[in-house]
């Protein structure tokens, strides 16, 4: 993630969401900010970045489905961008909430109780 952040900053690379491609300015106030709490998160070991994680797959499909809605984006990369942030949503719900280990490793780190 903070590879992905410092190649945005240096402008280096193509910045493409949802297949189209976005100002470098666009791409790190809607992903890159995100990302870096979330690797920050992870770096620091906060509880807080599996909700994060999570947040951002939502917001991957909000913003996705306003645009479509909108008529701002062709409905193709509309629908790849739901289908893509579903999947790797409910892939990151199952191994941050319902994985033993990683569950209890969040828990532990919020100061509850374990599972």
């Amino acid at each position: 993630m903070y590879l992905s952040i410092l190649l945005a900053i240096c402008d280096i690379g193509p910045h493409i969401m949802g297949g189209e491609p976005v100002t470098r300015e666009e791409w790190l106030h809607i992903i890159g900010i995100l990302m870096a709490f979330i690797a920050y998160g992870f770096a620091t070991q906060k509880y807080w970045s599996r909700h994060l994680v999570i947040a951002m797959f939502v917001l991957i499909v909000v913003y996705a489905s306003i645009l479509g809605a909108l008529n701002q984006i062709h409905r193709a990369i509309m629908w790849r961008a739901i289908i893509n942030a579903s999947v790797f949503g409910g892939a990151s719900v199952w191994y941050f909430y319902f994985k033993l280990n990683v569950a209890a490793y969040f828990c532990e780190l919020k100061g509850g109780p374990g599972l």
